[in-house]
Parts: C-alpha cells; sequence; structure tokens
C-alpha cells in the first residue's frame, strides 16, 4: 500500500506529528511544510532514521490557497499544525486536490460550526474532513462520546483541562500555542444548552469552581473558557444532554497578565502605527515568549484532559470520567517533547492510522466525537497515550 502524508505547520506539535507518523510502515512519502523550513530541516535527519519513507522539506504559506495546493497532487492526508486563522484556505486547498484534512482547532466555536457547514463542498470532492482533532478538542471531544455510550441518559458534559506544573521559565509562557492561548482564554466564554444552544457569558474568566484531578493533580481552579467542544457535543451526543462545558486550570499568575495584556489592549489583532509601523500588538507580545517546543524538558508535573459526564445507566445515577494523563518529564525523556504538546499531536496521527487502513472512510466534516472510540482508543494506546476511565454511581431516588 502506498500512503502519502503532509504536515503543515511543523512547530512543536507539527513535530510531534511528523514523529508519529513515520512509525508505521504504511507510510510511502511525508512533507513537511512550513513558512520558514528552518524547524522541519533540523529534525528531518532524525526522523529519516525511522522510515523508509522519502520525506521532503517545502516552504508554503498557509494563507495562500495555491501555495498550500502545491504540495498536495500526491497527498492522500494532510494534517493542518498551523494556527486556526488559516483553516479555511488550507480547507478549500484540499478540496481542490481531493485530499483528507485533518485540524486540531478552529478560530472560535462559531468557526468551527462554519467549518462543519463545509461538509457538501467536502462530499463532493470525495474527501473527510475532520474538524478539531487535538487533544481538547479531539481526544476530549472522543472521550465523551466513549462515556456517554456507555450510559442510557447523558445529563451533562464538562470538558476538564489541568496541569500542576512548574516551569523552568522566568515569565509569560503558554504551553500549547501562545496566539491561541490568549484569544480563547481573554474570548468570552461559551456554554450550551439543550433549550437555548450556544450561549456566552459576557466576560472572560467566568465561574471559577474547583474541580478534583485524579492524582497527583488533585484540585484545581478552573474558568470556563471559550473552545469548540461546547458548540457541537450536545446535539451530536444526544441522549437528552442538556447542558455542555469547557473548563480550563489557570494559574492566578497567568490570569492576572492576560488581564493585564487585556486592559493594556495589547491582545488585539488589529494593527497599530507605532513609529509609522503597522504593529500587531499580540504578535509582540507572542514574540516575546517562547515557543511552546522550547519548553521541552523545563516543564515539571502532569498534564490531565477528559469528559467528566453526567447521566443514567438502568436504576443508576452515574458520573464518569474518561481522561488521559501524561507527566511532562516522562514525556521528554521517552520521546523528546513537553506533555501538552505530545498530547495534542498524537491524536490527529492516529486518525490518519485508521484512515490508512480504511477504518475511516466516509466523506464530508465531522467533529471528533463521530470517530468509532474503540478502534480509536486501541491505536491511541499503541502510540502510548493512555485512557483511563473512573466511574461513580448511586441509585436513583424516586420522589412521589
Amino acid at each position: 500500500m502506498s500512503f502519502n502524508a503532509a504536515i503543515l505547520g511543523v512547530g512543536g506539535v507539527g513535530q510531534v506529528c511528523a514523529s508519529e507518523v513515520v512509525k508505521k510502515g504504511y507510510l510511502n512519502k511525508l512533507v513537511l511544510a512550513d513558512i520558514s523550513t528552518l524547524a522541519a530541516e533540523k529534525i528531518v535527519e532524525k526522523l529519516r532514521e525511522k522510515t523508509s519513507a522519502s520525506i521532503e522539506v517545502c516552504q508554503v504559506n498557509a494563507c495562500n490557497k495555491d501555495s498550500v495546493a502545491s504540495i498536495l497532487k500526491d497527498i492522500d492526508v494532510l494534517i493542518h499544525a498551523g494556527i486556526p486563522e488559516f483553516n479555511y484556505t488550507v480547507m478549500q486547498a484540499c478540496i481542490d486536490t481531493k485530499t483528507h484534512y485533518i485540524d486540531m482547532a478552529s478560530d472560535s466555536p462559531d468557526d468551527l460550526l462554519k467549518q462543519l457547514d463545509w461538509g457538501d463542498r467536502f462530499k463532493k470532492a470525495g474527501v473527510l474532513g475532520i474538524m478539531g482533532l487535538g487533544c481538547d478538542p479531539g481526544f476530549s471531544n472522543i472521550a465523551a462520546r466513549y462515556a456517554a455510550d456507555q450510559l442510557d441518559t447523558v445529563k451533562s458534559i464538562t470538558i476538564l483541562d489541568g496541569d500542576n506544573s512548574e516551569v523552568d521559565y522566568e515569565g509569560f509562557c503558554a504551553f500549547f500555542s501562545p496566539q491561541t492561548a490568549i484569544q480563547e482564554c481573554l474570548a468570552k466564554p461559551n456554554y450550551w444548552t439543550a433549550k437555548d444552544g450556544l450561549q456566552y457569558y459576557p466576560t472572560p474568566f467566568a465561574n471559577k469552581d474547583e474541580f478534583e484531578f485524579p492524582e497527583p493533580i488533585g484540585w484545581l481552579d478552573c474558568y470556563v473558557v471559550e473552545h469548540e467542544e461546547a458548540a457541537t457535543l450536545g446535539k451530536t451526543i444526544g441522549k437528552g444532554c442538556e447542558y455542555v462545558e469547557f473548563r480550563y486550570a489557570l494559574h492566578p499568575d497567568f490570569v492576572n497578565t492576560l488581564k493585564v495584556l487585556s486592559y493594556l489592549g495589547l491582545d488585539s489583532k488589529e494593527p497599530i502605527k507605532v513609529g509609522g509601523v503597522d504593529v500587531i500588538p499580540r504578535d509582540v507580545v507572542v514574540t516575546t515568549m517562547p515557543k511552546p517546543a522550547e519548553l521541552a524538558g523545563k516543564i515539571h508535573g502532569y498534564s490531565c484532559v477528559g469528559a467528566y459526564v453526567k447521566g443514567t445507566k438502568g436504576s443508576q445515577n452515574e458520573e464518569l470520567f474518561v481522561y488521559t494523563l501524561a507527566n511532562h518529564d516522562e514525556i521528554y525523556k521517552k520521546v523528546g517533547f513537553q506533555a501538552t504538546v505530545w498530547q495534542t499531536g498524537v491524536p490527529p496521527v492516529v486518525a490518519v492510522d485508521m484512515i490508512a487502513e480504511g477504518l475511516l472512510n466516509e466523506t464530508g466534516c465531522i467533529p471528533p466525537e463521530m470517530i468509532d472510540p474503540a478502534p480509536f482508543f486501541e491505536r491511541l494506546k499503541a502510540r502510548g497515550m493512555e485512557m483511563f476511565v473512573m466511574r461513580k454511581t448511586s441509585p436513583i431516588i424516586k420522589t412521589a
């Protein structure tokens, strides 16, 4: 079997995707593409030691459809590991070249729904588009689907993302894309209800509450934050689901820094004049921050992402927490990456595995929870990323 893949965006997550996809014998060709090829050129020789597949490094501008399409003529699937604002351009290039498409995030929950509306275009091209398949969104959606499949009814779904790590870095940093971290944490937080659909709180950092994560993490303060899962899970899961939210455990220093950035207008994507030069404030902030890949080996602690699903099974109320847990130091020692980018980069490669094996052969656009959890988690475990389940039960008390 000849199977060719491309990765667009070779930052920390893209490097994880590349290091994982070369492990399988089905791969015939891999293209690594970015506006800057420095990172790809640094890792390409190590990758070639792990595979007999040919590997090419190409300079590509993700905001130019023709530039993206130029590398896709014989590619079966493209993983878009770049920033979400280029999703539509990359999607159109994949449609034009009849290439399967996977990304790891959308620019907003509303943008995710707009991407999914491209389903007919993907079907007409005979290809599959998977929107938001990283860790969260991505693993988190499939974890919610797995939990819901165990239940007769679903009352609520809360996606939880927590990390108890310390970082060997004096300054403001984010474990994943700094642009995305600033944007989603300062956006109006969204949630979903069966009655009113997708809703938004008026201000960021809404509804702080404590949640207990598996040991050794423990209790963390979690905020409702803008995220993609709530845009789709309620409708796709069904089973009477009434409420969906995403909660992110944020350190007080991180929250305070973001509030200051927002107060000063330094989170803006709109250009301003500085000394006669157009400058985008958020880009200035991001430039001062370390790239997530540069934090490998400097983060010490545990990262946990999962779906906390409440519902019923027979005569019992049930609460299921389906999650993945990773230690930053152990992941760095094992694969050379920090845990957050590793957890984000492995799931899309599992989808590539399933496409190559013929287990994902539909066309159109889907959110991650439409993927069958059983074969997905089986292949995820084979790549070293475990799924765990915590369960609580209590009798249903019927009132007169």
